[in-house]
């Protein structure tokens, strides 16, 4: 099926979009089991490039337009189905991916002792401005032996208090790459039991940045937005601070353009006016102090602005 008469198919079943971004159309949801055309925002994204589809309301979602088709008209809905039948990847395979199982040794920092390597780690901790507070905060610990030794084990917990992410940071030089963790699923709220939603959100790409923006951070682990994450800011309607790292400025412009469009209140953190390429490598009274200075961005205007000046 063509694009154009894709797109046809769609507007039959969804009615006309209410604005897009590129190759993403966003429509009034028309779920019978969900929002049903009866919620007052549109909400239902659609994706016309990869034929993905979800709403942030009700979570009517599909990799295929499938279940967007047969709420329109039968017989393009008929073609699609065979068409999507026909291709060698229709049923492509589920992604597997590690259950998180903090590792056997899994040493807590709270717990004081003459470990020469709980020395090492609280040290590197202190040198990043990480406080006692925090280790407690964030359970933090670290491994001597095993996959991840010689590193401070960051863990995040979803709403329940399940275990659902660790990262694991070198303490020593020698070790290998910065960071190490699982093939774990990324698509999560990282420690969603700590947020308060009635609250601000702020946003920021790391742990260690996490720590030092303080309460209601949420790091994305790097700088793809997780869609649990931007559904329940949507769901929500939590207004967002947005503080990531210097050099991911477009990336970042993306992620408010999106939230914007949904009707999210968002707020850029302008960290670059302190000299420093990421949230992690200010004081903890600096970025609140760089958050005071948070610029609400409102418009495609001042979006530009921040693309041409990026």
């Amino acid at each position: 099926m063509q694009q154009n008469e894709k797109l046809t198919a769609i507007r039959i079943a969804l009615g006309r979009e209410e604005f897009r971004r590129n190759d993403e159309l966003v429509f009034f949801c028309k779920n019978p089991h969900g929002c049903n055309g009866k919620h007052h925002n549109a909400k239902l994204s659609v994706n016309i490039k990869t034929d993905s589809f979800n709403c942030w309301v009700c979570g009517f979602s599909g990799k295929s337009l499938i279940g967007v088709l047969k709420l329109g008209n039968r017989d393009l809905f008929l073609r699609y189905l065979e068409e999507v039948k026909g291709k060698k990847n229709a049923e492509r395979e589920e992604q597997l991916y590690d259950t998180p199982i903090l590792p056997s040794t899994f040493n807590t920092l709270s717990k004081r002792s003459n470990d020469p390597y709980r020395s090492a780690a609280i040290g590197y901790l202190r040198s990043r401005g990480i406080q006692e507070s925090d280790i407690l905060n964030y359970k933090l610990g670290y491994c001597v032996d095993g996959d991840y030794r010689y590193r401070i084990i960051i863990p995040s917990f979803d709403v329940s208090g399940e275990l659902n992410f660790f990262v694991g940071r070198k303490f020593y030089d020698n070790v290998g790459a910065s960071y190490k963790h699982g093939e774990f699923d990324k698509n999560i709220i990282f420690n969603d039991y700590l947020i308060d939603w009635n609250e601000p959100v702020t946003i920021v790409e790391g742990p260690f940045d996490m720590m030092k923006a303080g309460e209601n951070a949420i790091p994305l682990q790097g700088s793809i937005f997780p869609d649990k994450l931007f559904g329940k800011i949507v769901t929500l309607g939590v207004p967002v601070y947005m503080a990531l790292d210097v050099d991911a400025k477009r990336k970042q412009i993306n992620h408010m353009q999106k939230l914007i469009s949904y009707g999210v209140e968002v707020h850029y953190v302008p960290i670059s006016k302190y000299g420093v390429g990421d949230v992690g490598e200010m004081s903890k009274e600096q970025f609140q102090l760089a958050k005071k200075e948070a610029v609400q961005v409102k418009s495609d205007i001042d979006l530009l602005r921040m693309r041409v000046s990026a």
